[in-house]
């Protein structure tokens, strides 16, 4: 048998059961796509995120990174991101407080701020769609002020709607939007309490995943657009899951900076056999 650590982190959140779980699993070189795939299935979370040292004299980069949700492997994903930036400077023994990873979106950077982690992230930019009505309906009765589509992926539609509540107390209909292939729905409202610019929330279905709790990808979709709104360069985000997260939001020109802690859960060995 092969054995390999696996790490479980609660991502974007300052205490266990909170934020959004992903699992890490630190490698000495790629496993074959189908067993990474497997082993995101067998976890059944919404990310399991692999790295693998390489060197920054020739990649740019001190780790490479992959994530795959329990169907599909991503191009992007911000709290698998938060928890193995977590898992390399906590656990690993990694030196310095700025980590390089080299992802399929491009270099990404975590950097240290005290207790938390900095994530620099490419911003997502929207382009103004129409979504399906038999789609927004499937979300709530309620009409969404602004329609659109995430344009750097050319999957994920995004409606906005006037008042936080709807968003908070959306009961989408899966059925109808897992009908989506490739694509996922972000759903973002203003805020509603003090120190909250933006409450969302993101459904994917089609990608084994009915509600991502907490996602850093989708705030780099909704925080420029909540920053051009309110006029701030920082915006602080509420992912009104059940589980619920908070993401501090920096808008600086193409990139994000997306700000937030996390908390290891397990840590523990998978089994391969050879």
């Amino acid at each position: 048998m092969t054995t390999f650590p696996i790490y479980q982190i609660d991502a974007f959140a300052d205490r266990m059961f909170a934020g959004n779980p992903a699992a890490v699993v630190p490698l000495d070189g790629w496993l074959p796509d189908i067993v990474m795939q497997n082993i995101a299935m067998e976890n059944n979370l919404s990310e399991t995120a692999f790295i693998v040292r390489c060197d920054p004299a020739t990649d740019g980069a001190e780790f490479h990174i992959r994530w795959f949700t329990p169907t599909v492997e991503v191009p992007l994903c911000g709290h698998a991101t938060l928890a193995s930036s977590f898992v390399i400077f906590n656990i690993l023994g990694f030196d310095g407080d700025l980590v390089r990873l080299q992802s399929k979106s491009g270099i990404l950077t975590a950097r240290r701020d005290g207790d938390a982690i900095v994530l620099n992230f490419p911003k997502q930019p929207i382009v103004a769609e129409d979504i399906p009505a038999t789609i927004t309906a499937a979300l709530t009765d309620a009409k969404p002020s602004a329609t659109f589509r995430v344009a750097s992926r050319d999957t994920d539609f995004v409606a906005v709607y006037d008042h936080a509540s709807v968003v908070r107390d959306m009961v989408p209909d899966m059925s109808v939007l897992g009908t989506l292939a490739e694509r996922g729905v972000i759903v973002t409202a203003p805020g509603d309490k003090p120190g909250i610019d933006m409450v969302s929330r993101y459904f994917v279905p089609a990608f084994g995943i009915d509600e991502d709790p907490v996602t850093g990808y989708m705030h780099c979709v909704v925080a420029p657009y909540w920053a051009e709104y309110s006029g701030k360069a920082n915006v602080v985000g509420y992912q009104a899951s059940k589980r619920g997260g908070i993401i501090d939001c920096t808008v600086d020109g193409d990139r994000v900076h997306l700000k937030g802690n996390a908390v290891l859960y397990l840590k523990g060995e998978i089994y391969l056999a050879d």
